[in-house]
């Protein structure tokens, strides 16, 4: 046996006296040394001519043309398949595209989308749904709105193989959630869309919950738009309030957030105010959702003042989710509020 590196002496058996050992290098461990090989027209050459010295020594030179012209079809035959041979022996599998060190993957655009519309929704949710609210999403969409900034322990996070909602407030409904309760989730158990965002697969309805199913819900939002058309003449017939023709009409149809018509009427008892707006700009908001903010001007700007300082000594249901003064576009100022969402049902709140 030869050593695995250096020098590995040849045995002597066989060999003619007087011949020098030559010492042979041990092949590495990336296989035996490749020999040259002749080319196939050498070996050609060498077939002829071989061929030749032995017809000359059989046959007459009386026949050198045939002989010539045998050899060189043997030749070319040889060509021929030599230059075959050496392409498929030869032929290299194709290199690869040079990889970099640090490939990108960028998000596919349909990913990339996804993530975006969700972003969108918590952002939302974050800022416009109440704080006592409970939300009930998948898990990727609860990871979403804990990274906007809600608690937690605000989040049931969908579990697979539910049949129901139970528990929630408002339903975050994804594809995933939409998938798993299908017809049933608008049909049976939050019919109502606070707002929407995206559209198709990445689409993500906030719906408000109907604890008691949709058929009482939708019974209980009848009967609470009546209440509000009450409300809302009682609001227009007193004194000290004016409303613009689009503010009128809205509190005629009942489409004021009962909040709003509590808090506007408990004003309205100790100052003059102006009803300049109404509106909720919750993208895809069902029509069947009270306004539940509103543009509210006063006679001097003190009464801005006044006002203002009413709207936040107010607690619980009727503390407003946001409020301060703007400038309207012809110089004056009035007072903005806004209520959270889902509003509740019944003038006197949950």
């Amino acid at each position: 046996m030869g050593e695995e590196h250096g020098l590995t002496p040849i045995p002597r058996v066989g060999r003619p006296a007087g011949r020098a050992d030559r010492p042979v290098r041990a092949e590495s461990s990336e296989g035996p040394e490749r020999r040259e090989e002749p080319g196939w027209l050498t070996v050609g050459a060498t077939t002829i001519r071989l061929w030749l010295e032995r017809h000359r020594a059989g046959r007459r030179p009386s026949r050198p043309r045939r002989i010539a012209m045998t050899a060189l079809a043997v030749l070319i035959a040889m060509g021929a398949g030599a230059g075959i041979t050496e392409a498929i022996t030869q032929q290299k599998p194709a290199a690869a595209a040079p990889q970099p060190d640090h490939p990108a993957n960028p998000v596919p655009g349909a990913l990339r989308l996804a993530a975006q519309v969700r972003d969108q929704a918590a952002a939302w949710i974050a800022a416009q749904v109440s704080a006592d609210a409970t939300l009930e999403c998948d898990p990727t969409m609860c990871a979403a709105l804990q990274a906007a900034g809600v608690p937690a322990a605000r989040l049931l996070v969908l579990q697979p193989g539910s049949y129901d909602p139970l528990g929630a407030t408002v339903i975050v409904a994804t594809q995933v959630v939409r998938n798993q309760f299908g017809a049933r989730l608008a049909s049976v158990y939050a019919p109502l869309v606070i707002a929407s965002f995206g559209s198709g697969a990445n689409r993500i309805d906030i719906r408000a919950a109907a604890p008691e199913g949709s058929s009482a819900f939708e019974a209980q939002l009848a009967s609470d738009r009546q209440a509000r058309i009450e409300a809302g003449r009682q609001l227009l017939a007193n004194k000290n309030v004016q409303a613009t023709p689009v503010a009128r009409q809205e509190l005629l149809q009942g489409d004021v957030d009962p909040r709003l018509l509590v808090t506007l009427s408990a004003l309205a008892s100790k100052m003059s105010l102006r009803l300049i707006a109404f509106d909720d700009s919750s993208p895809g908001v069902s029509s069947d959702v009270p306004l539940r903010g509103a543009e509210i001007g006063a006679a001097e700007s003190a009464g801005l003042s006044a006002i203002l300082a009413f709207l936040e000594a107010q607690q619980t249901t009727y503390q407003p989710a946001q409020d301060g003064i703007i400038r309207l576009a012809g110089g004056k100022s009035a007072i903005t509020v806004r209520f959270d969402a889902p509003g509740p049902m019944g003038l006197s709140g949950p």
